[in-house]
């Protein structure tokens, strides 16, 4: 019994699961594939994860506010564009990012406002930002041939290396780090988590859930914007339907790091953790020779099999919380009693 109280104890931690299944399917594919731990691989594929690390970031707050961005994936592509675009002209690599970044917080900007002011819904509004973006994308590259830019100082912002890890990588921790202390710690964040979890209670609180999910929506935006400069810098080049499905592995992997769909519960550095898991398991299915066509039905069922954990764990949470509150009320009854 002591053993049994233990195991649902470690159980009940938030994260505890996606991280146990991490480690397994690390431990599983370095017996499968010479390859997978060597640390040139692990660098690149974790390099190459960069924009989606940045968008669930992002898409973790909108989430926990109780909405959804689907334009997260479209947004970044079409941010890549205009970040591309304005370094080829021979603009100074500064102002490339600004006008990558301020393409993100424009669209972010139009979910926020369609969303929190003209009460639309969330699903609907951002379907319809992804396609315009995604229009974006394709109207610009059929006018630009965006190739490349001869501006070193911009292919620099991704590529820079120190300790071992490009500057991309450095840049994904902060902004992971940073934006988990805002969540957890600032009075935005618990805002943030008061909005998911019941917008009356939380408007009987005095918490205008309106600007909390605008915020959300900013910031999501944001970051989607952010993430294309980085991934223009690191490619050099812009295709159209660039970064398209992307919206699909950040909600597979916020969905897998036991963020809740239903809003009011999770935290970054578990989506972050889920989305390494499905990054790592697409590089190691590579590694052991899969066809790569398969990745995209293994995200879609990772999202299914992420859901029902999710909820299988928590409502178990809930029953031993609720478990250990009687038994402990039982026994100091029991004291009060014998007294």
């Amino acid at each position: 019994m002591k053993n049994q109280s233990k195991f649902s104890k470690m159980i009940a931690i938030d994260g505890v699961v996606i991280l146990a299944a991490f480690v397994l399917m690390v431990i599983f594919f370095s017996l499968k594939a010479d390859s997978f731990l060597i640390p040139d691989s692990i660098r690149y594929y974790i390099n190459e994860a960069v924009p989606i690390f940045i968008i669930i970031v992002g898409l973790t707050f909108v989430i926990i506010a109780g909405g959804i961005d689907l334009s997260i994936g479209a947004v970044l592509g079409l941010s890549a564009g205009t970040s591309l675009t304005v370094s080829m002209w021979g603009w100074p690599f500064w102002m490339a990012v600004i006008v990558g970044v301020l393409t993100g917080l424009a669209f972010g900007l139009l979910n926020a406002v369609f969303t929190t002011i003209f009460k639309i819904n969330d699903f609907i509004v951002t379907l319809g930002t992804l396609n315009i973006a995604a229009g974006a994308l394709t109207v610009l590259t059929d006018q630009i041939q965006l190739t490349g830019t001869k501006d070193t100082s911009f292919k620099r912002i991704s590529g820079m290396n120190f300790l071992g890890l490009t500057s991309s990588i450095w840049i994904a921790l902060i902004i992971v780090v940073v934006f988990e202390l805002v969540l957890l710690k600032s009075p935005f964040g618990r805002r943030i988590f008061a909005t998911g979890i019941g917008q009356v209670p939380a408007l009987i609180s005095g918490i205008n859930t309106q600007r909390s999910k605008f915020g959300a929506y900013l910031i999501s935006g944001g970051l989607a914007g952010l993430g294309g400069v980085l991934l223009a810098s690191h490619l050099n080049s812009v295709q159209s339907g660039l970064a398209g499905g992307y919206e699909l592995t950040a909600i597979a992997g916020a969905v897998l790091g036991g963020v809740s769909l239903a809003g009011g519960r999770g935290s970054v550095w578990r989506a972050i953790v889920g989305a390494l898991f499905l990054t790592t398991l697409n590089q190691g299915l590579l590694l052991m020779g899969v066809d790569p066509l398969i990745f995209q039905i293994v995200t879609g069922l990772c999202i299914l099999v992420g859901v029902v954990i999710d909820r299988a764990v928590y409502k178990f949470a809930l029953t031993f919380s609720t478990q250990t509150r009687e038994s402990n009320s039982q026994f100091l009854r029991g004291k009060r009693f014998s007294l």
